[in-house]
């Protein structure tokens, strides 16, 4: 009898690390060049120590959260580490000849929870690396006992800047492979300044939840802006759910027309752009002026029954951080939950990937060790040798150890070609872009990539 990918889950090694410690799992844009700031093929010669995989198991965490931004995406994400853990165990061939071992997922409640006795019971069980999905404070709350306690953090979702603050002492454990907001800036002014609306070029309103994260893309896109002319012209910073009166806020928005709105918050932005593009509307029912708007990916959701006028979301684009959805991915997703076909897997392709790069990371540092494995993750995205999943990834290494020698690999996952920069955020990777129809029915318009300078 076949055997169900639940159950699979169910029976993973959870006595390996004793009853109730951990449970087993199986689980716009700027264009560049691909190859660019890759290095040459590389391959260490044999030393006079034998080189030899580790006989210890990896085991991996994770934290999400059930409240603010990160909260819509949790049972994507969620999904996507067990599944990940899973093919790693039973397609992909495991790691170091062990089943890659997964803790309890430990979802956070509110904000300003301290999860230092979540790290130390990780720690406790043996834990090297941990996949986290949750916001800017948090995660900058929880880097110093991730450090202390030696857990590498590959962080799928945060974005803001003050994660990579000075006084930030992440000691290089804490990797984050979803694009920051340096990177989504960047795409935001250019479409500032490319001159599809009314307003003045350079010119954008900027409308975002007051939080850590919006701190910090109004700070970057500033940063952008101003060296070239280009400025803030409105601003409407709000308590996250709060947004206000939103024909009051589109009043002012049109009090000074900017080239480019940008709405920084959730499925709020749709009733706003209905009451921006009545205000706009002159005494025949046609649009006065042409306003362009960017919505963050929380915002990047079906209006199809929201009631919305029709064509109020027409000037609108939105994005989802990774490549094209296979459809191995989205068949393995809606396998385990069919209700993502409503809510759709905004990054589950990135928490898929962590798993991945976890185990190849240890496995090409020939180390379960959470510093090796972060020290690791670079270099398995811009090896030698190319590969698009684990088991490939693996018969490299592996091939290469058997003879005496090292290999290195590019590992291109699910989330789509993918550089980390000299601070361990993505340097390149893609985007999915979005658009809405008349009806305010999301569509997939094409997928993009973006390139931060080296």
């Amino acid at each position: 009898m076949a055997i169900s990918r639940r159950n699979l889950v169910r029976s993973l090694g959870a006595g390996a690390l004793g009853a109730g410690a951990l449970t087993a799992c199986g689980e716009g844009g700027m264009r560049r060049g691909r190859g660019r700031g890759r290095p040459r093929p590389t391959t260490t010669a044999p030393t006079a120590e034998a080189l030899e995989e580790p006989d210890t198991p990896l085991l991996i965490g994770s934290i999400g959260a059930s409240y603010g931004r990160s909260a819509p995406f949790e049972k994507a994400i969620a999904i996507a580490v067990r599944e990940a853990v899973i093919d790693v165990n039973h397609q992909y061939g495991k790691v170091f000849g062990h089943d890659l071992q997964l803790a309890e997922r430990h979802v956070m409640a509110a904000p300003g929870e301290d999860l230092s006795s979540v790290i130390a019971g990780f720690a406790d069980a043996g834990v090297t690396a941990v996949i986290t999905s949750i916001d800017e404070d948090a995660l900058v709350a929880a880097i110093p006992a991730f450090v202390e306690a030696g857990i590498a953090i590959i962080d799928v979702f945060s974005s803001g800047m003050s994660v990579r603050a000075p006084e930030v002492q992440s000691s290089g454990m804490l990797v984050r492979i979803s694009p920051n907001d340096r990177a989504t800036a960047a795409r935001y002014a250019e479409a500032a300044w490319s001159g599809s609306g009314d307003g003045t070029p350079g010119t954008v309103a900027f409308l975002s939840e007051n939080t850590s994260q919006g701190q910090s893309l109004r700070h970057e896109l500033e940063q952008i802006l101003s060296p070239q002319g280009g400025r803030i012209v409105t601003e409407h910073l709000y308590t996250p759910g709060e947004f206000g009166d939103v024909a009051a806020v589109a009043t002012t928005v049109l009090e000074t027309p900017p080239a480019l709105v940008v709405l920084n918050g959730g499925a709020e932005a749709g009733p706003f752009l209905a009451a921006l593009h009545t205000a706009n509307l002159d005494e025949g029912g046609r649009p006065v002026l042409q306003i362009p708007a960017e919505l963050s990916p929380n915002a990047t959701v079906s209006y199809l029954d929201s009631e919305l006028p029709v064509e109020c979301l027409t000037s609108a684009h939105g994005y989802e951080p990774g490549g094209e959805l296979l459809d191995a991915h989205v068949n393995m997703m809606l396998n385990v939950n069919p209700d993502l076909l409503r809510t759709g897997y905004a990054y589950s392709q990135q928490a898929y990937d962590a798993v991945m790069l976890a185990a190849l990371a240890a496995m090409h540092g020939l180390s379960v060790q959470g510093t090796d494995i972060a020290a690791s993750i670079p270099s398995v995205l811009t090896g030698s040798e190319a590969c698009e999943d684990f088991g490939s990834c693996r018969l490299i290494l592996r091939d290469a150890l058997s003879a005496g020698g090292r290999a290195t690999v590019t590992f291109t996952g699910r989330t789509g070609p993918l550089e980390l920069g000299s601070d361990a955020d993505p340097r390149i990777g893609d985007l999915r872009i979005y658009a809405w129809s008349e009806a305010n029915e999301l569509l997939h318009e094409n997928t993009t990539s973006y390139e931060l300078p080296g």
